[in-house]
């Protein structure tokens, strides 16, 4: 395998992405557009807390970080898996390019992947944001008294790996509909938000629904990264989170590969690379 050749084309990849998503305008516009959309809904979560806050009578700034956190941190995994998911969708009705872009990047998984990195590196710097703008808007800046570099960033390039992978097993699934494509898309992100501990442990669910919510890494990797963050949420077994999310980690990237590959194996077969599902 050349590896130079391959960085190149997912260099190539990323930057096909920033001028799709930027649509070809001016930077300092583009800038202010993607910064919009996260201000404004980290800005709605703690107006929430707020409010909650004042009726109850009841200040918990460690529940203020859980949520704010959750959110932060999901706006990355978000903007990764939406980004790889819209692209199946984009390409193939939108711009009727996938054919095109197949004999360019004949390996449909890694250019999946590869259109996801630069949405994972848009959502690192606008989850930074939301959650610094969080915490100080609820007035609980001093949470974050132990941010250590090194286990955040292992963390972070974990989490790359993990839901890229989930993003491409969706996007997989929805390369035979162009009408439930962004539907599908936009379920799985809720789903994964609802059974994430984004918002609340998962001990708040009922408990016929928390096995199911264990299936994803989300709440390991999600307690692992407030963990690292304040030394004021505690973990039961650092050493177990870990565990676990590296062998779900492992799990995922495995399955995932074969079931793309017997997906893509079908879609070449029925010629569904060039065929547009409008009706």
């Amino acid at each position: 395998m050349d590896i130079k050749s391959w960085f190149t084309r997912i260099k190539a990849v990323m930057w096909l992405t920033f001028k799709e998503q930027s649509n070809w305008t001016k930077l300092p516009f583009y800038i202010a557009y993607i910064f919009i959309n996260p201000i404004f809904e980290v800005a709605i979560f703690s107006y929430v807390y707020i409010a909650v806050a004042y009726i109850s009578g009841f200040l918990d700034p460690t529940n203020a970080f859980y949520m704010i956190t959750g959110v932060g941190l999901f706006n990355f995994i978000g903007s990764g898996l939406y980004g790889i998911i819209w692209t199946i969708h984009s390409e193939r009705e939108h711009f009727r390019t996938l054919k095109y872009t197949y004999l360019g990047f004949p390996n449909l998984h890694i250019y999946l992947t590869s259109r996801g990195l630069y949405h994972y590196l848009l959502g690192l710097i606008t989850s930074t944001t939301m959650i610094f703008l969080g915490l100080i808007l609820t007035g609980n800046i001093s949470m974050l008294d132990k941010v250590e570099l090194l286990p955040i960033i292992t963390l972070l390039l974990i989490g790359v790996v993990w839901s890229s992978q989930l993003g491409v097993m969706v996007a997989g699934s929805s390369i035979y509909s162009s009408e439930y494509g962004p539907l599908i898309s936009e379920a799985f992100g809720g789903i994964l938000f609802l059974l994430g501990a984004v918002l609340y442990p998962i001990e708040a669910l009922p408990p016929f629904i928390q096995p199911l919510a264990y299936i994803f890494p989300t709440i390991e990797w999600l307690d692992l990264m407030r963990y690292y963050l304040s030394s004021q949420f505690i973990v039961a077994d650092i050493g177990l989170l870990w565990f676990n999310l590296i062998v779900k980690t492992i799990a995922y990237v495995g399955v995932v590969y074969i079931y793309f590959r017997i997906m893509e194996y079908f879609v070449r077969r029925r010629g569904m690379l060039e065929v547009t599902l409008h009706h």
